[in-house]
Protein backbone atom coordinates (compact mmCIF):
# COMPACT_ATOMS: atom_id res chain seq x y z
CA UNK A 1 0.00 0.00 0.00
CA UNK A 2 1.39 3.17 -1.32
CA UNK A 3 -0.10 5.81 1.92
CA UNK A 4 1.66 8.71 0.14
CA UNK A 5 0.00 8.03 -3.09
CA UNK A 6 -3.20 8.13 -1.56
CA UNK A 7 -2.41 10.93 0.63
CA UNK A 8 -1.50 12.63 -2.84
CA UNK A 9 -4.56 11.36 -4.35
CA UNK A 10 -6.53 13.16 -1.58
CA UNK A 11 -4.80 16.54 -1.30
CA UNK A 12 -5.30 16.69 -5.60
CA UNK A 13 -9.36 15.75 -4.50
CA UNK A 14 -9.75 18.35 -1.95
CA UNK A 15 -7.66 21.30 -4.66
CA UNK A 16 -11.02 19.83 -6.97
CA UNK A 17 -13.39 20.69 -4.93
CA UNK A 18 -12.33 24.20 -3.89
CA UNK A 19 -11.83 24.71 -7.80
CA UNK A 20 -15.58 23.36 -8.67
CA UNK A 21 -16.76 25.11 -5.59
CA UNK A 22 -14.77 28.45 -6.84
CA UNK A 23 -16.03 28.80 -10.31
CA UNK A 24 -19.99 27.32 -9.16
CA UNK A 25 -20.18 30.60 -6.62
CA UNK A 26 -18.67 33.36 -9.51
CA UNK A 27 -21.23 31.80 -12.21
CA UNK A 28 -23.58 31.82 -9.11
CA UNK A 29 -22.98 35.41 -8.61
CA UNK A 30 -22.92 36.36 -12.12
CA UNK A 31 -26.16 34.69 -12.41
CA UNK A 32 -27.61 36.54 -9.34
CA UNK A 33 -26.88 39.99 -11.54
CA UNK A 34 -28.60 39.13 -14.54
CA UNK A 35 -32.56 38.16 -14.35
CA UNK A 36 -32.40 35.87 -17.49
CA UNK A 37 -32.87 31.89 -17.00
CA UNK A 38 -31.97 33.05 -13.35
CA UNK A 39 -33.30 30.13 -11.54
CA UNK A 40 -31.97 27.74 -13.97
CA UNK A 41 -28.38 28.63 -13.48
CA UNK A 42 -29.00 29.28 -9.69
CA UNK A 43 -30.29 25.55 -9.14
CA UNK A 44 -27.43 24.18 -11.45
CA UNK A 45 -24.76 26.35 -9.62
CA UNK A 46 -26.18 25.13 -6.38
CA UNK A 47 -26.11 22.03 -7.07
CA UNK A 48 -22.10 22.10 -8.32
CA UNK A 49 -22.16 23.98 -5.20
CA UNK A 50 -23.09 20.80 -2.95
CA UNK A 51 -20.59 18.48 -5.42
CA UNK A 52 -17.97 20.65 -4.55
CA UNK A 53 -18.34 20.13 -0.82
CA UNK A 54 -18.92 16.33 -0.89
CA UNK A 55 -16.00 16.34 -2.87
CA UNK A 56 -13.64 17.94 -0.18
CA UNK A 57 -15.88 16.24 2.37
CA UNK A 58 -14.26 13.02 0.79
CA UNK A 59 -10.99 13.77 -0.11
CA UNK A 60 -10.47 15.17 3.79
CA UNK A 61 -11.55 11.54 4.99
CA UNK A 62 -9.58 9.78 2.60
CA UNK A 63 -6.49 11.80 3.91
CA UNK A 64 -7.64 11.83 7.45
CA UNK A 65 -7.21 7.81 7.13
CA UNK A 66 -3.96 7.62 5.43
CA UNK A 67 -2.85 9.84 8.37
CA UNK A 68 -4.35 7.01 10.58
CA UNK A 69 -2.94 4.63 8.18
CA UNK A 70 1.04 6.21 9.03
CA UNK A 71 0.38 6.55 12.73
CA UNK A 72 -0.59 2.93 13.02
CA UNK A 73 2.21 1.86 11.26
CA UNK A 74 4.65 4.10 13.10
CA UNK A 75 2.89 2.75 16.42
CA UNK A 76 3.82 -0.95 14.86
CA UNK A 77 7.29 -0.04 14.07
CA UNK A 78 7.91 1.64 17.50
Amino acid sequence: MNVGAISQSALLGINRGITQADQASSKLAGAEQLADNKTKDSAQELVELKQAELQVQASARVAQTAGDVIGSIIDIQA
